[in-house]
């Protein structure tokens, strides 16, 4: 009687144990299952510009998968300010953006995403006393970090995509860039070690230029190392063709950082195909999944069907 009393309880011990550790995996599955949300697709086709530039329908449901994981995983919280479906798929995107060529990476040490309703801080420049915003920042907080977003800015990088500016991908940069401990410029984490020294070099000539007016590279990517990294790869992802042009070293070396070569998808017009300030996806339109069918034949009529 006890020899099979201690099989049971070892039993119940293994399942618990195996429960334990597939409890992401299955948490997973279950969250792919419900699709993604044809809403939020209308917001990506309306408001960011680098789903357009992915080619085939696998890439499209590729950067679709990584959004929902990301965005049903991470916490997204506002301060004073609501979150809505526009404010998470614009987040999950500056998060994806920069990550899509990399096969399985995840943002393990973000702790959480924290919108503000405005600029984060002001401060006054006591030589001229012209006044800054901070509308993005990542704080270290014990093992993890946090991410903070102005939400107007974050909403406005993605309206221009001709500006170089996206505060999301620029704050998001800053998490790649601490992957090997540090945020220091430096990606030691995605070059490999022959490459590191050509990168320094490379980045201290670039920001001596920003220094001495001789580049159309921003201003703010000459503060420190860590802000240039941070807004290249905003000129990476809005600018590609210009920033291959203009610097070509710079970008072959972000191409290998990123494992992206943008500038070959980016030959589109944004302006045309981007509508920032679209109207509310109705349910007599077209469903954004392309099945030629209206959306409340469609995606809208399955997503009810699971909450049934």
């Amino acid at each position: 009687m006890g020899y099979i009393f201690f099989i049971a309880l070892v039993a119940g011990m293994l399942l618990l144990f195996y429960r334990w550790a597939t409890r992401k995996e299955r948490y997973r599955k279950q969250i792919l299952e419900k699709g993604f949300p044809a809403e939020w697709r209308k917001i990506l086709q309306d408001r960011v510009g680098f789903y357009h530039t992915l080619k085939t329908d696998e890439e499209k449901a590729r950067f679709e998968r990584k959004l929902l994981l990301f965005v049903s995983e991470k916490r997204i919280t506002g301060i004073d300010t609501a979150v809505d479906d526009t404010t998470k798929v614009l987040v999950g995107a500056s998060a994806i953006i920069p990550i899509f060529g990399f096969k399985d990476w995840e943002y393990h040490n973000l702790g959480e995403v924290l919108v503000f309703p405005g600029s984060i801080h002001r401060y006054k420049n006591e030589k001229n006393e012209a006044v800054s915003e901070v509308l993005g920042r990542v704080n270290p907080f014990q093992n993890d970090h946090y991410v903070t977003l102005s939400k107007p800015a974050l909403e406005q990088g993605f309206n221009d995509m001709a500006d170089r500016k996206n505060v999301g991908i620029h704050e998001f940069a800053h998490m790649l860039d601490q992957a090997d401990g540090e945020i220091d410029g430096i990606p030691k984490a995605y070059l490999p070690d022959e490459l590191l020294q050509p990168w320094e070099d490379l980045m201290y000539r670039k920001i001596s230029q920003i220094e001495k007016g001789k580049s159309d590279i921003d201003d703010y990517g000459a503060t420190s190392e860590a802000e240039f990294f941070a807004v290249v790869t905003e000129y990476f992802f809005e600018k590609p063709d210009q920033l291959a042009e203009k610097h070509p070293r710079l970008y072959e070396m972000l191409a290998r950082v990123f494992k992206q070569n943008p500038k070959r998808r980016f030959r589109i017009n944004f302006r045309e195909l981007l509508n920032p300030y679209g109207k509310r996806l109705g349910r007599n339109e077209p469903c954004p999944c392309g099945s030629g069918l209206k959306y409340k034949q469609c995606c809208l009529l399955k997503q009810h069907k699971i909450a049934a």
